[in-house]
């Protein structure tokens, strides 16, 4: 999906949220022990530096603006950040080796980022300001590393 210049970082981000998360539910699917507890240890060692930093970045950035505003944009902004919320004590307390947490960290990351994509930013595309648009994308870019290759095991 085309973004717009200001969420390209972010968006470019939740193309790896989304391959972690598939990898989620297709690890959990098969059962097996030992493929489960490798990826939640995978998960628990890069979830501060990958997933809570964009978080951050998204509450920050975009979750900041929402708040002060009306209608869906805002009660989309309150409904994701409670889910980077259950991400954060989800992944505190994912059981190594739990193929049913797993799965279940999988399908909030995956339904969650889906939900920004298809929804939060075509709204903040539509409804933000040039100038809140340039803030997003300057804090994007202030706060980005290179930490896309740490999604994957």
């Amino acid at each position: 999906m085309k973004r717009s210049q200001e969420l390209s970082t972010l968006s470019r981000e939740h193309h790896q949220s989304l391959r972690l998360a598939n990898n989620c539910l297709n690890t959990a699917a098969t059962g097996d022990r030992e493929k489960c507890i490798a990826l939640c240890q995978h998960i628990l060692s890069i979830f501060d530096e990958d997933l809570d930093h964009h978080f951050h970045k998204e509450e920050a950035s975009i979750f900041s603006i929402t708040a002060t505003m009306q209608g869906r944009i805002h009660d989309l902004g309150v409904k994701l950040a409670e889910e980077h919320q259950q991400m954060r004590t989800m992944a505190t307390r994912m059981q190594l080796g739990d193929c049913d947490k797993l799965a279940a960290f999988g399908r909030l990351l995956k339904d969650h980022t889906r939900l920004e994509e298809r929804e939060l930013f075509p709204l903040v595309e539509e409804q933000f300001s040039s100038r809140q648009l340039e803030q997003v994308k300057e804090q994007s870019l202030a706060s980005s590393g290179q930490h896309d290759a740490c999604y994957q095991p």
